[in-house]
């Protein structure tokens, strides 16, 4: 018998087992099914309450926050094995009421953590310098810590469930991932019936029923906590708006309509799976103390049709203007910035393609010019619910224009499976993704801003087609710079000579917005003219770049259109000090601008206008998992030591689970890149590639022992992994958005077929080494399950810093020595004879 397992067999049960008796063979298999319902169960909520605090989280905190705080929580999970490590006896012999309290816990802490979060005092996110940033970052972590209790009691119960000795492990940890899968297809209609609180809610009840029936609770406390929880979440239920109000960040926009006298009153919260949606009831703004006197213009009956404001998660917004439909309601439209297109163009009533609809402030530009036919794609369900239903009185005269038509899809998709072309397309600060503002998006793909995108836009147009787009901006350019030289690099690869005719510019007065009007064909002189006498009436804003302009104009929009030049050009954002270079589809992350040598930066000026968020981010969430390790494997490891228990292979078992952890979020957070823009919506990345891929895992972890039988060894199924996805990642996915105009089963189909092999491969590591550890040393699969939950921390932050440096591709290809390097280190490979399923 082996040191670690000197007080009783490995194999033995555990004692006082009277809840789950033994006594016969239908009795195991009862109490196996139950067990595998369990472990289905609380995978199903575990990935449901992710996605749903991460969508709370949101519609608060910007970006870089939200990231910190649901990167944390999944500490909870590492946690649980350091509890287990300690206590696992403890919980076997009393599992009924271990699991019925984890559940009941779970609720509590889960409906606490939110309640907290949503009205903690977030101060203000819009920071201006490092330590600012550092310092919210700091303010945010104790909330992390809190948010990843109640996945510690999740934990707790799938922990409790792997590690028990008469408990087969492939089958507990299939039925967990498919349980997992099944949550990320449920969580979106969830979300869009029930928003996110009583998502949250339902979730909650749903462990604590399954908990209560599959092992009922033996002691009275426990049956009595049970009690209490449901009850309380049945009141949860019913004051779920007073319970979850948010106390909104100082400086944003709905935490005006808690200042008195500020005209600012919500009254409409709609979530979509996108992004959450609010409508408020404004007063007339005056554009002389507005940020963006741009978007307003000066017409005074114009400005009193501004009622209602639109904003995405507290951030984004667009007005709502009161249309009442007669042209002349909306005399003053012209002098926004949303006109200048419709100013420059030489077409009498263009046809218009509006990405981005929000409030509708571009659909009623359009119809200020008379444009024949106006087609405006809106990504968020919630916002199309609010034009076409919730406001419909509001907004029918211009929804119910024969002109107008909605369209609730990605604008990529849209285009690519269109041949239309348009002679307006206007995209006025629009995203595809939640957190809006330019500093949050840092760890958010966006494939509105890519090369591939404005390729797509410049086939769309007419030969006299104009494309708006507008975004906020810095004194350092940054946001329209980089649409700027993304706007160039398309019109060369389209075999324009001289990319800077093509190009006009306008920039707000005090340097916050910028328009980049990109022409199909040379502007005219008229065209230049027309908009520089437009722009020559305007205070708010003026001509910023233009063709024939002087090249010594201190902006940098004319200084580079200015070079004609592709080696010039390549050698100016070389040496600006932001990145400011064109990004593709491998590399979708546009409002990332800093470099990894701003840490340190020896320019002072850099250092002062550039804080690098997700270098910032990727540092502090490293070191707060790095001490996390130190307490979830040294830790216990010393525990053991000090009882004379001992595990084999321990420093490979260390680099077999963390390599796992790290390897495997990188394949599916590159997948989910991949997929998302061919399935045409992001919210299918969620629905179908992470629930294809969850779901082959399980299949894989059923069949682990077959596989790996059959294969030879892990170390054999780690090369088969690599071949596919070097076939997968030569010959397949550069082909894949060729079809993307075909019908969503098919899109769906091909997906399931691709990432089905891979998962099933995936499937068979942590399964395996869990039931070799567990034949040899059972009292360390707690401590194993640590290490994999830590690194899977690790993993997404890694995973999405790596994609922001050197691209998907490269992620997806950088599992590939991790799972080689995984099937090296198998603990199993030096003891074949004591491995399951492999030649003993």
């Amino acid at each position: 018998m082996r040191r670690g397992d000197s007080r009783r067999p490995a194999t033995a049960p555990a004692p006082g087992k009277a809840s789950f008796p033994r006594h016969n063979l239908a009795t195991q298999l009862s109490r196996t099914v139950r067990a595998g319902a369990l472990a289905f169960l609380t995978a199903f909520v575990t990935l449901s309450a992710q996605v749903l605090i991460y969508r709370m989280v949101s519609a608060k905190l910007l970006n870089n926050y939200a990231f910190l705080v649901i990167s944390l929580t999944m500490l909870g999970f590492a946690f649980s094995g350091v509890v287990l490590s300690r206590w696992l006896p403890d919980f076997l012999d009393h599992l009924h009421d271990a699991v019925t309290a984890c559940a009941t816990l779970f609720a509590l802490t889960a409906l606490g953590a939110s309640v907290i979060f949503y009205q903690a005092d977030a101060a203000v996110q819009d920071v201006a310098g490092r330590q600012a940033f550092v310092l919210a970052l700091l303010r945010w972590i104790p909330l992390s810590l809190l948010y990843a209790v109640p996945f510690a009691f999740c934990g707790l119960i799938l922990g409790t469930l792997l590690a028990s000795p008469d408990l087969p492990v492939r089958r507990i940890y299939g039925l967990d991932l498919a349980g997992s899968a099944l949550g990320a297809v449920a969580v979106i209609p969830a979300i869009r019936h029930l928003g996110v609180e009583m998502s949250l809610l339902a979730a909650c009840v749903v462990l604590l029923a399954g908990a209560v029936l599959l092992t009922p609770p033996v002691t009275r406390p426990i049956r009595i906590l049970a009690a209490g929880t449901a009850v309380t979440l049945a009141l949860a239920a019913t004051s779920s708006d007073q319970l979850f109000k948010m106390n909104y960040p100082r400086g944003s926009v709905l935490a005006m309509a808690r200042q008195p006298g500020s005209g600012v009153v919500i009254e409409h919260i709609a979530w979509d799976p996108v992004a959450r949606i609010e409508v408020s009831r404004i007063t007339p703004p005056d554009p002389y103390s507005s940020l963006y006197p741009s978007l307003m213009g000066e017409s005074r009956d114009f400005l009193s049709r501004f009622k209602r404001v639109l904003t995405q998660n507290n951030n984004a917004f667009t007005f709502a203007v009161e249309y009442d439909g007669r042209k002349a309601s909306l005399r003053g439209i012209e002098g926004t910035i949303y006109a200048a297109a419709y100013q420059a163009s030489s077409v009498p009533r263009p046809r218009a393609l509006v990405i981005g609809v929000g409030g509708g402030f571009d659909i009623l530009t359009a119809l200020a010019f008379d444009a024949s036919e106006i087609t405006g794609v809106e990504i968020n369900s919630a916002t199309v619910d609010i034009l076409t239903r919730m406001y419909r009185g509001y907004f029918r005269p211009w929804v119910e224009d024969q002109r107008v038509r909605l369209v609730l899809g990605e604008g990529r998709y849209y285009l690519a499976t269109t041949d239309r072309r348009y002679d307006i397309i206007q995209l006025s600060g629009v995203d595809s993704f939640s957190g809006t503002p330019g500093a949050a998006h840092v760890f958010s793909e966006n494939y509105l801003y890519s090369t591939e995108a404005f390729d797509l836009y410049l086939s769309h147009l007419t030969d006299n087609g104009i494309l708006n787009m507008m975004r906020l901006e810095y004194p350092r350019p940054r946001e329209m710079l980089r649409a700027l030289t993304t706007a160039v690099d398309a019109l060369r690869r389209a075999g324009t000579e001289r990319p800077a005719d093509h190009i006009m510019m306008l920039t707000q007065t005090n340097h916050r917005f910028t328009a980049m009007l990109v022409k199909k064909t040379p502007f005219t002189e008229a065209e230049r003219r027309r908009l520089e006498a437009w722009t020559a009436g305007s205070r708010f804003f003026k001509i910023s770049a233009a063709p024939g302009r002087n090249a010594g104009v201190a902006n940098s929009y004319q200084a580079f259109l200015s070079l004609g030049d592709p080696l010039k050009e390549a050698a100016f954002i070389t040496r600006y000090p932001l990145d400011i270079s064109p990004v593709d589809d491998d590399r979708p992350f546009f409002f990332r601008y800093s470099f990894w040598w701003h840490l340190f930066p020896s320019d002072p000026m850099v250092w002062i206008q550039s804080i690098p968020f997700m270098e910032y981010s990727t540092i502090a969430l490293s070191t707060l998992t790095g001490l996390a390790a130190i307490l979830c494997i040294y830790a216990p490891l010393r525990y053991f030591a000090a009882r004379g228990m001992y595990v084999r292979h321990a420093t490979r078992y260390v680099f077999y689970f963390a390599g796992v952890g790290l390897a495997y979020l990188a394949i599916e957070i590159a997948l989910m890149q991949k997929f998302g823009l061919f399935l045409g919506h992001p919210n299918y990345a969620l629905s179908v590639v992470l629930a294809a891929l969850l779901l082959a895992t399980g299949l894989g972890s059923l069949f682990s022992e077959t596989i790996v039988r059959v294969l030879g060894g892990i170390r054999f199924v780690s090369y088969a992994l690599a071949g596919l996805i070097l076939v997968e990642y030569g010959l397949i996915l550069p082909r894949l958005l060729n079809f993307i105009a075909l019908p969503f089963w098919l899109k769906a189909s091909i997906v399931f077929a691709l990432v089905g092999p891979l998962g099933v491969c995936l499937g068979t590591f942590v399964p395996s080494a869990l039931d070799h550890l567990k034949l040899t040393s059972s009292r360390f699969v707690p401590w194993a399950w640590g290490i994999n939950g830590i690194f899977s921390v690790l993993a997404p932050v890694l995973s999405i810093a790596f994609a922001i440096t050197w691209g998907g591709n490269a992620l997806l290809l950088a599992a590939i020595p991790f799972y080689l390097a995984v099937g090296l280190v198998w603990p199993a490979s030096r003891t074949r004879s004591e491995m399951p399923g492999e030649a003993c």
